[in-house]
């Protein structure tokens, strides 16, 4: 069976295209360090990866220890009073009681 040519040519256009998006999720960060991002109303937070959970303090003192809500994904974070959405190199840091912070990295 013979795939015309212009199927193999959109498979292999879409293959970069899925790699960058991966690398896009907001946790990708070199040698696994600490993501440092700059808020708005001068918040200041961190975020580190680890095994399906993002630890993340910002500078108003508050800090969390949050699992991917739902499991397996990269995007959205979540425990008790905290929560965490990133997209591309943008954050949204939510505290209840507090105002949402938008934040870049």
């Amino acid at each position: 069976m013979r795939f015309p040519r212009i199927l193999i040519l959109v498979a292999l256009a879409s293959v970069p295209a899925g790699c960058q998006s991966m690398m896009l999720d907001g946790l990708s960060a070199p040698a696994g360090g600490p993501m440092q991002y700059r808020c708005t109303d001068g918040v200041k937070l961190t975020l580190e990866r680890s095994a399906g959970s993002v630890t993340a303090s910002d500078s108003r003192g508050f800090n969390a220890e949050m699992p991917a809500s739902p499991p397996a994904q990269t995007t959205r974070y979540a425990e008790g009073i905290y929560a965490l959405i990133l997209e591309d190199v943008r954050a949204t840091w939510f505290v209840s009681g507090q105002k949402p912070v938008e934040c870049r990295r």
